[in-house]
């Protein structure tokens, strides 16, 4: 049941008939897991949480930069530096503290994504490529999972739900249905690559929003077997009607851990970073690990840095998992750069960098 707090919080809710008593105690009980806290995440966010959807649980491992400040709204420049997930989270228990908001400070990967997706009822997908989308999409094909995906370029916008059970017990059509995979979607821009502009994401993340309220209170209005097509430019809108393929491929926990999904880093988490990118990352988020040899001129023993030396840090990969964000150092960058090519490809949830400039520039910014 809703609490008089509650009831009084969603009066005007409460008071339409798309909602009603009975549509809010099912937004109450949903369990949404939103990937990727960014352009559409955030106002996605913001209204699924006003709403009162029950559990929502953000995973993103980016961390706030100025350039995502223009479109990005529940962030603001004291936030950069810090991790979109976790300060969203914070933010959104401000908005309605009678929901139940988690986090994860990580980018999706094929074995999280196996682990995490069966908790949750729904999945939001925010994410601005294709190697992420189809790995979401065939997580929820094996779990019998709808997701609602929305997608910018520049001033253009695309939105649908898809894998969604009928009322017929038939699947709606799947991501991989409309846009079939081949090397052309893995080599797509995102849009950090290609740009938006400021409205664009607000209006489309709303939207989706928009689309998690139907699925839980009445499912047959759902973008389902359809694709919306927004112009944020004339504000033409469009339809694009389509049907689920018979030769979907049949998915498996195997078939996706051997997957590639070519999943781009973002270019807030790029592998080499300089002085000034340093300075954004909060100290207490990182650990600092120096690969020269232990007989290598300048000798550190500062227990800010620990020293693993490159030709054993494959032996030693296990110990790093314990990390949250890892900053490679040598004395020139050229070994600390191999150091996090290798650690990235073994530990691909954690945030890794190699820094440019070597150890002596990085004791005297620290």
């Amino acid at each position: 049941m809703l609490t008089n707090d509650e009831i009084l919080r969603y009066d005007r809710q409460l008071k339409t008939k798309a909602i009603g008593l009975e549509g809010q105690l099912r937004l109450k009980q949903a369990k949404v897991l939103l990937i990727g806290a960014g352009g559409l995440g955030c106002p996605a966010l913001q209204y699924m949480a006003a709403a009162g959807i029950g559990k929502i649980h953000i995973l993103d491992g980016d961390i706030v930069n100025e350039s995502n400040l223009q479109r990005q709204l529940l962030f603001t420049t004291n936030d950069v530096g810090k991790y979109k997930a976790e300060v969203a989270a914070g933010k959104l228990q401000l908005i309605n503290p009678f929901i139940d908001i988690t986090f994860q400070n990580q980018f999706l990967s094929a074995t999280l994504a196996l682990s995490l997706f069966p908790l949750y009822n729904l999945i939001v997908d925010c994410s601005d490529n294709f190697g992420t989308r189809y790995l979401i999409n065939d997580v929820c094909l094996l779990n019998n999972l709808a997701f609602v995906s929305a997608s910018l370029y520049q001033t253009e916008a695309q939105l649908g739900t898809f894998n969604m059970i009928l009322g017929n017990n038939t699947r709606s059509a799947s991501y991989s249905d409309i846009f079939p995979e081949s090397d052309k979607n893995a080599q797509s821009l995102n849009c950090n690559a290609a740009g938006v502009i400021a409205t664009l994401p607000g209006i489309m993340g709303v939207m989706q929003a928009n689309e998690v309220l139907k699925y839980y209170t009445d499912k047959t209005n759902c973008l389902t077997n359809q694709l919306l097509l927004l112009n944020a430019i004339n504000l033409k809108t469009s339809f694009f009607k389509f049907e689920a393929s018979n030769s979907t491929t049949k998915v498996s926990e195997k078939f996706i851990l051997n997957k590639t999904y070519d999943i781009p880093c973002s270019t807030s988490n790029k592998l080499v970073i300089d002085a000034s990118e340093l300075q954004q990352i909060p100290k207490n988020i990182y650990t600092i690990i120096d690969v020269r040899e232990k007989n290598e001129l300048p000798i550190i023993s500062s227990h800010k840095i620990i020293n693993i030396p490159l030709s054993v840090l494959n032996e030693r990969m296990d110990e790093l998992k314990k990390y949250n964000s890892i900053i490679f150092v040598c004395k020139s960058g050229v070994r600390s750069k191999k150091a996090a090519q290798l650690a990235k490809e073994k530990l691909i949830d954690l945030q890794i960098y190699s820094y440019k400039n070597g150890i002596e520039e990085l004791i005297k910014l620290i």
